[in-house]
């Protein structure tokens, strides 16, 4: 399926362009990371207070008790219900001190009672607990992305004959997950294990779209660049605009599925499926704008140099 006929929109052009955007971008992030701190992270890295309790009639809707909590002032709760016993687990970023465990489990109190007065709620325990990602398993972590990395620009380096290939490739990784990191903090939400996730399907969805495209521009190299004499300039174009259908098919049909998921999933994957919108955007522009335009800038370099 084709959207465009015979598209010729010229990528390398307007290169400078694109990489001043993702430089402000990167300040944009660079900023918003800095000023929310530690304040970014989930209760999944800092620990916090947990409480548990139960419905003493019946359960009660999680997007209910959200809204009470947030009318109690207690936004951001991470909560897991129980349904067969009418109860309910809360998670609070909070500090650990018994002043403030105290201070949120009155407030939790007062706010259920207000919403639910005829639906008691009772308190079975409540205590402070450490993050769920401790610092061990963020090492371990680390590494494996560290290493997975690499293994990215050996693999792209020899399947393409170049390394810059590769390198191309983890860049645009790169840059795609910063980027949607920071838009998270722009908007106020916290990095959880969920956000998480969804970084990590970015990077998969990133690269693959990346390589798909240097194919191409691989293969009119090899078989048609020679022959029909172009520039780099020109045959890079080309299989950018040869591409162009596929990327935009692709990324659409994720957004799709990902509004729906934002619209109808629910809070407990809405920042996973915010994550991944945002993130599908930033994608399909980087391969196009950023890594293709680093293969050319080094190809023409190393042509020169030669020279």
């Amino acid at each position: 399926m084709e959207l465009f006929k015979t598209p010729n929109f010229n990528y390398i052009k307007y290169h400078k362009v694109f990489f001043g955007l993702s430089a402000f971008l990167g300040l944009l992030t660079i900023g918003a990371l800095f000023s929310r701190g530690k304040n970014i992270l989930s209760i999944d890295f800092t620990g916090g207070t947990l409480i548990q309790g139960y419905f003493e009639k019946e359960a009660v809707p999680l997007d209910k008790i959200r809204t009470a909590l947030s009318e109690a002032g207690l936004p951001g709760a991470e909560l897991q219900s129980v349904p067969e016993h009418n109860a309910v687990i809360l998670r609070f970023k909070t500090k650990q001190s018994n002043e403030e465990r105290q201070s949120v489990e009155t407030r939790l109190k007062e706010g259920v009672l207000k919403s639910f007065p005829n639906n008691p709620f009772i308190i079975e325990r409540a205590e402070f607990v450490g993050p769920v990602v401790g610092r061990h398993l963020m090492g371990k972590a680390s590494m494996a992305i560290l290493f997975s990395l690499l293994g990215i620009v050996i693999y792209v380096a020899i399947r393409f004959k170049n390394w810059i290939w590769g390198v191309s490739g983890v860049f645009a990784l790169i840059h795609d997950v910063v980027i949607a990191t920071g838009f998270m903090a722009i908007t106020g939400r916290e990095v959880s294990i969920t956000v998480i996730a969804a970084l990590l399907t970015l990077a998969g969805y990133s690269i693959n779209d990346t390589i798909v495209i240097f194919d191409r521009i691989r293969e009119n190299i090899r078989l048609r660049g020679r022959s029909n004499k172009e520039t780099l300039e020109v045959l890079i174009n080309r299989s950018c605009n040869e591409t162009l259908s596929r990327t935009i098919i692709t990324s659409l049909t994720v957004f799709l599925v990902l509004i729906c998921l934002l619209i109808f999933g629910g809070e407990v994957i809405r920042d996973f499926a915010l994550a991944l919108t945002f993130g599908v955007v930033v994608g399909s522009y980087s391969t196009i704008f950023i890594a293709t335009p680093m293969v050319y800038l080094w190809q023409m370099r190393r042509t020169k140099s030669l020279h």
